[in-house]
């Protein structure tokens, strides 16, 4: 019996609860095929199947050092506050979400989490959905224009601390998010993108008095009332207070980075290859499950998250940076199929290996060439797309050129599949 007739019948496994279950695997259905025109080689689709735990904890773990070299900035910053240290820590934030959304492809591979975890709200989308909920309402966490006492940093009847961030995030809407990288986001470039670095200055209220009322603070007093007039009738004018509460908002954004790094650290330790958690399941898995699942957490990506998702929205709309989420997304896909690609200077004397790397080492010699063309083409015409729609600020056109790359993209996975005889789900 063929290695491929052994995985046809496997069924989709329920994993249990604790970690050391020798049984558990990853599985994906492989229905029946006949005639199979071409067998994978066992040894390089146990090549594949251990590039994929490996490459899983690589991109997790340059997340998790990512997110503390941001941290580090947010000390320097909140330290001195000034447009360069602000200018710092805003582009360590570009790099930390990037390097995070590399990783993403990852948890669509059909893995389950032990029970307990889903109770404690540590699963994998549940730890996903406190890094990376969006779109969120950035008025639900501090000042907005027109709304200068609104969200969680200026209600002092809220005490901030882990817990209650934890409680507040998604309290009655999902787009009422507290933690996370666009929590983080908002807080370094504001609602409009023009966040100063005067808001983080380290001060008291300048407000003769701020008390708590229902949504938030209010400051009173004759230089600093919530609404402060000037003149008579027709010649009466209205301004808006300061910004207050400076403390609260370094409290709250450090708190928001201590709990980045926490969830990442969480998800690196499950993906360490000697006693990780989803690691495991990799490991003890059939390799062409490994592969079945890989091309089909792929389709994912690109079909649910980036036709569907990011390629119509903005991801990144405070910091005007989406099509970097796009882009991040992508070479995470070109990690797993076209490493060679991702790092061609390391790679250029490595001589027949760096070719014999991810869907390289397994497309049949017949169709290898063309397929392998297929890809690279597709990865640099969505790049060379990415940096027009950054050049015409998201243009719907832009915007188009994206979508129609990134399907071909799908049809080139697809072409793949069917060269390598994985079954993948039909697009409606």
């Amino acid at each position: 019996m063929t290695l491929r007739r052994l995985l046809v019948i496997t069924p989709l496994l329920a994993l249990a609860a604790c970690d050391n279950q020798p049984q558990e695997t990853i599985s994906t259905p492989l229905p029946e095929q006949t005639p199979v025109a071409y067998e994978i080689p066992p040894q390089q689709a146990s090549a594949f199947a251990a590039e994929v735990g490996l490459t899983a904890y690589t991109s997790m773990s340059m997340a998790t050092q990512t997110a503390q070299e941001l941290d580090s900035r947010l000390q320097s910053f909140l330290y001195h506050p000034n447009p360069m240290t602000h200018k710092e820590v805003q582009q360590a934030w570009r790099s930390a979400y990037s390097a995070f959304l590399r990783s993403l492809v990852f948890s669509r591979l059909p893995m389950s989490d032990p029970p307990d975890w889903h109770k404690q709200g540590i699963d994998y989308r549940q730890t996903l959905t406190l890094l990376d909920s969006w779109p969120i309402e950035g008025g639900y966490i501090d000042h907005v224009p027109g709304y200068p006492f609104s969200g969680i940093v200026n209600d002092l009847t809220l005490e901030l601390n882990e817990e209650t961030l934890l409680n507040q995030h998604g309290f009655s809407d999902p787009s009422y998010a507290s933690l996370g990288f666009h929590a983080y986001e908002f807080m370094l470039w504001g609602a409009d993108g023009k966040r100063s670095p005067e808001d983080f200055f380290p001060q008291e209220n300048t407000a003769p008095v701020v008390i708590a009322t229902e949504g938030g603070s209010t400051a009173t007093g004759e230089a600093n009332s919530a609404i402060t007039t000037s003149g008579d009738g027709d010649n009466a004018s209205v301004s808006t207070p300061d910004v207050q509460n400076h403390n609260r908002r370094r409290q709250y954004i450090q708190l928001v980075s201590e709990q980045l790094q926490k969830h990442l650290h969480r998800l690196q330790r499950r993906w360490e290859p000697s006693n990780g958690y989803y690691a495991g399941l990799v490991q003890r898995s059939e390799p062409l499950q490994v592969l079945a699942a890989t091309m089909s957490a792929t389709q994912k990506i690109l079909s649910d998250e980036l036709l569907n998702r990011r390629v119509s929205a903005d991801s990144s709309e405070f910091s005007h940076s989406s099509e970097e989420d796009v882009r991040a997304l992508v070479h995470g896909l070109r990690d797993i199929w076209l490493p060679s690609a991702a790092q061609p200077d390391e790679e250029a004397g490595s001589g027949d290996s760096a070719a014999e790397a991810g869907i390289a080492r397994l497309l049949p010699g017949t169709e290898k060439d063309a397929l392998l063309a297929a890809w690279q083409e597709k990865f640099t015409q969505i790049d060379t797309a990415l940096d027009q729609w950054q050049a015409q600020q998201g243009a719907e056109p832009a915007r188009q050129q994206v979508r129609e790359h990134l399907i071909g993209l799908m049809q080139v996975l697809q072409r793949s599949a069917a060269a390598l005889n994985i079954p993948l789900r039909t697009e409606d």
